[in-house]
């Protein structure tokens, strides 16, 4: 029994460090090309993980032909706007779909979870439309309206709304509290796990999206870091991978910090009730 457990748990570290090498391998080659020259990047097979010669040349010749700050910010604003809206929205909808009784509201729960089922894909074309048609496209908010009503937000906080008990919101009511004075001094603080775990989630998923602010985005100063370092990065610098290496790295460290800073916050959320009391 000892042997046979020992042999499993060496399967398990192997496995695990194979999935760690091909996860983090990719990273720390781009680290590490993105202070390497254009020559010993090229250099056949992977290459020496220590560059020969570390140059700061990459990044200079980033920050002196592309404008990468105004990139920065837009991405910054927008990740957060975007964030802070949908977790707003999601949290009242799953109140309301947690607390409220109302003519229809099995079905409004069922159209929500429908939402879920559908490939992000199939609705591109009728999001642009709707976009084109309220004059949001080339614009931040083309960007963070379509994205504030998550399905999935709705439907998460509503599980942890259904475990505040209601004999609260009643105390509330009859201190002379309003509902929404109820919802955001009471009831929230109760949830704040979740709601910092979607903050998080969609933040993160806000910042590395592609497709959708490539299709609203005309403009090269809108750009976000994702379709800057894509479209502009690495068409002014076709032959550069140094150049682009070191556009990747930067676009990626802010997201990469804010997840190992807030990674407790965010597992803590998403656990949280999984087990019952």
């Amino acid at each position: 029994m000892r042997v046979s457990k020992s042999i499993t748990t060496l399967c398990i570290v192997v496995v695990l460090l194979l999935v760690t090498f091909f996860t983090l391998g990719p990273f720390v080659w781009m680290l590490s090309g993105s202070f390497k020259t254009q020559a010993e990047i090229m250099a056949p097979g992977l290459g020496r993980l220590i560059p020969r010669a570390p140059t700061l040349a990459n990044y200079r010749t980033l920050f002196a032909r592309v404008p990468f700050a105004g990139y920065f910010v837009n991405t910054v604003f927008v990740a957060s706007a975007t964030a802070l809206l949908t977790t707003l929205v999601s949290a009242m909808g799953g109140y309301a779909l947690a607390k409220y009784d109302f003519r229809g509201k099995r079905i409004a729960t069922t159209v929500v979870l429908g939402t879920m089922l559908l490939p992000g894909v199939v609705l591109l074309a009728p999001l642009f439309r709707l976009v084109h048609a309220l004059h949001l496209i080339d614009t931040f908010w083309g960007l963070i309206l379509p994205t504030a009503a998550s399905g999935f937000g709705v439907l998460v906080t509503r599980q942890y709304f259904r475990a505040v008990p209601n004999a609260l919101l009643d105390s509330g009511r009859l201190d002379g509290a309003s509902e929404w004075r109820i919802f955001w001094s009471i009831v929230l603080p109760l949830v704040r796990p979740i709601l910092s775990a979607l903050l998080i989630f969609t933040f993160l998923g806000t910042w590395n999206s592609y497709l959708w602010p490539m299709i609203v985005l005309r403009n090269e100063r809108n750009f976000l870091l994702t379709v800057a370092v894509t479209n502009v990065v690495a068409s002014l610098h076709q032959q550069e991978y140094g150049v682009v290496l070191a556009g990747t790295l930067i676009s990626i460290t802010p997201i990469v910090l804010l997840f190992l800073a807030l990674q407790r916050e965010f597992i803590h959320g998403l656990t949280l009730g999984a087990v019952k009391q």
